[in-house]
């Protein structure tokens, strides 16, 4: 049993070793960081704008917006909030044809994503015209109002919890990281299923999910202690500190979810894949 168990650790690890290798990780997890900073922030800086005129969604984004300056940002949540309030404030001045270059940009970015995840995947054929539509429309205006969604009403639960058990209040440090955590592997499970155009089993995305997501929030802690222990960046750049460990910041994440991917590429061909023709 205990043999059985090293070799299927060796054969997981070993495999996303060679995955990331073969997709040349660093230089994947930079161009992707190019590409997101410069596609992100004004899709999410015109989905604030104009999603925001309906009420219902306005609480869905302010608790998006919270979820990630405190989760995603750490160190640099004021200083990111300035700048999305200032970015939100001219994004408000944008008409049709800035609108279609952002619509543009975002595009670019889902597509370069799902190709970086097809090589780590080893997939060549491309999916129907159809499926690639359905797919970078739900990444680009679905996901980020579900994934608001799922943050507003769990946040809600929590705090109506708190109030009508006030015990409970003692247990919020320790539910609020796990809640983030489950928040995070639900994105990355949903990113891990539908990117790749070849079929994934849902637990295998789950578990690619998982481990992206608690592999984010390693990542967080980590990179929240070498600011506050290494204060390079605050005495080489002064106020600019913010923009170069964001984009390090950027950089950590996307290396995290390729991880994820090369796990969840790696299950699908080994210890945990199902013989053809079994039930799923």
């Amino acid at each position: 049993m205990a043999t059985a168990v090293t070799r299927a650790w060796t054969f997981v690890v070993g495999g996303v070793i060679a995955r990331l290798r073969a997709a040349e990780m660093g230089r994947t997890a930079a161009a992707l960081s190019f590409t997101s900073v410069l596609g992100l922030v004004p899709l999410f800086t015109v989905a604030f704008v104009y999603v925001a005129r309906y009420p219902l969604f306005q609480q869905w984004l302010d608790a998006l917006e919270r979820f990630l300056l405190k989760h995603l940002l750490p160190g640099s949540g004021s200083v990111v909030r300035g700048y999305l309030t200032d970015f939100t404030a001219k994004a408000a001045n944008l008409q049709g044809v800035s609108i279609a270059f952002v619509v543009i940009t975002a595009v670019l970015l889902v597509a370069t994503v799902e190709r970086e995840i097809n090589a780590i995947w080893g997939a060549r054929g491309a999916r129907p015209l159809w499926q690639r539509l359905f797919v970078f429309a739900l990444g680009i205006v679905a996901g980020p109002l579900l994934i608001g969604a799922a943050v507003y009403s769990t946040t809600w639960v929590i705090e109506a919890s708190a109030e009508q058990l006030p015990f409970t209040s003692h247990a919020l440090p320790y539910v609020a990281p796990a809640v983030a955590v489950a928040i995070m592997a639900l994105a990355f499970t949903l990113l891990y299923a539908l990117m790749p155009s070849r079929r994934v089993p849902l637990r295998l995305a789950a578990i690619g999910g998982l481990f992206a997501a608690l592999g984010f929030e390693v990542a967080k802690q980590l990179f929240g202690l070498f600011i506050a222990r290494v204060p390079t960046y605050q005495l080489v750049y002064g106020a600019l500190a913010a923009l170069p460990l964001f984009l390090l910041w950027v950089y950590v994440s996307w290396v995290v979810v390729l991880a994820g991917a090369a796990v969840t590429a790696t299950l699908a061909e080994g210890p945990l894949r199902r013989p053809r023709g079994a039930r799923r």
